[in-house]
């Protein structure tokens, strides 16, 4: 890592709450309001509760994210509406409203933490300060679905043995990063439930020596990556939703995605089945 500032939860509550610089002017005020979500379903636990999404590209549609995020959808990609989207579908099945969206597109959990632009990396204060909604309110659910980017570009993915500190910067490895990313969130929005996503299949067209499993330039599979999504989720009191089991696999990416990455909307349908379920049965 490079150097900077090692941090307790304390230290990090405190640099966030006095010295953080609000990402000149643009933060997740920015968002456009989400449309009123007109739904006849049974009322849930989480009706009236707030949620902000922590994403990629995944995750992204035109004026729902702050401005100078990076954005994917709608464009040529299998979702025009924004009412296809895997999220929008989980606020309209649980009765949620959109707190905040900070997914931007082209992103990793890796990165330097202390950049301020729309590509910061998950593990940014940038991205973490920009789950609150207008006005500064903070969500009462937090849902992550982040790693796949740090997959394909072959991140080394390091190994989580326990919580330790870690240093502002860039760090080394998928693990620290992720590891900074949910303590900052833990720090910062502590009446939050967190979710965790694994990711779910993405083939970079390697192989496993002797093996048919699809793995990067590292020899790390995507099942590797959400090993270590789980050790930290579960090392930081956060839940994890398995999307990788949502039913979008290897052998089904050419009808469920509309390049082999980005959900389609039968692909969101699944995804936000999955990413209900495992809310309304937590």
């Amino acid at each position: 890592m490079k150097k900077g500032v090692k941090f307790t939860a304390l230290a990090l509550a405190a640099s966030l709450m006095f010295t953080y610089p609000l990402c000149n002017g643009i933060t997740a005020d920015a968002a456009a309001p989400l449309k009123t979500v007109e739904s006849s379903n049974v009322p849930t636990k989480y009706t009236g509760m707030s949620l902000s999404i922590l994403g990629d590209s995944l995750s992204t549609f035109n004026d729902y994210i702050p401005r100078d995020y990076n954005i994917f959808y709608p464009g040529n990609s299998g979702i025009p509406m924004v009412e296809g989207t895997w999220w929008y579908q989980v606020l309209n099945a649980t009765g949620m409203r959109l707190c905040s969206n900070a997914s931007s597109a082209n992103t990793n959990v890796t990165g330097n933490s202390l950049a301020t632009d729309g590509s910061a990396p998950g593990c940014s204060f940038r991205r973490i300060m920009d789950l609150k909604g207008a006005n500064g309110t903070s969500p009462n659910v937090i849902v992550i679905y982040m790693g796949v980017n740090d997959f394909a570009r072959d991140i080394p993915l390091g190994s989580f043995k326990a919580p330790s500190l870690q240093t502002e910067g860039t760090p080394a490895t998928f693990s620290s990063a992720y590891e900074l990313m949910l303590l900052k969130i833990k720090t910062l929005y502590p009446d939050a439930a967190v979710y965790c996503c694994t990711l779910f299949a993405r083939d970079p067209g390697l192989r496993a020596p002797g093996t048919n499993t699809p793995v990067n330039r590292n020899g790390d599979s995507i099942m590797d990556f959400n090993k270590q999504i789980r050790a930290i989720a579960a090392a930081y009191g956060a839940s994890v939703i398995d999307v990788y089991n949502c039913g979008i696999t290897y052998d089904n990416l050419s009808v469920f995605t509309s390049d082999g990455v980005h959900p389609n909307l039968p692909g969101a349908q699944l995804f936000a089945n999955c990413v209900t379920a495992a809310l309304v049965n937590s």
